[in-house]
């Protein structure tokens, strides 16, 4: 009885203490335009990495922070290019060239009702 409710709580913990230091790390990249940007580099390894390795979502304020495929931070306005295009919100990675689309461009949701 003993060995099983103390191995939840150490899974309990263990992931409370993975989402304290994801919303610390969240902090650190918002911050990140004051301090130097080897700390926001960093930063946002980190979350990425620990987020993999508790099998946490990143938080959805972070989302948009981070590159999903080279881990370089999105803070700093020479990191990523932004363009909008019918609505939708296209953000390019300047480090390694990834798109990632945001919104379904106008009129998309009206098009999904009426053909369903």
């Amino acid at each position: 009885m003993g060995r099983r409710r103390n191995a939840r709580s150490k899974k309990r913990n263990r992931k409370e203490r993975a989402l304290t230091v994801q919303t610390h790390l969240v902090e650190v990249l918002r911050d990140s335009p004051k301090g130097p940007p080897v700390l926001a580099e960093r930063a946002a390894v980190h979350l990425v990495k620990s987020s993999r390795r508790h099998r946490l979502p990143l938080p959805k304020d972070a989302k948009e922070l981070v590159c999903r495929k080279c881990w370089s931070h999105h803070v700093h306005a020479d990191a990523f290019r932004v363009r909008i295009k019918a609505g939708q919100r296209i953000k390019t990675c300047l480090t390694c060239g990834t798109v990632r689309r945001y919104g379904g461009g106008p009129g998309f949701h009206r098009r999904a009702q009426r053909s369903g």
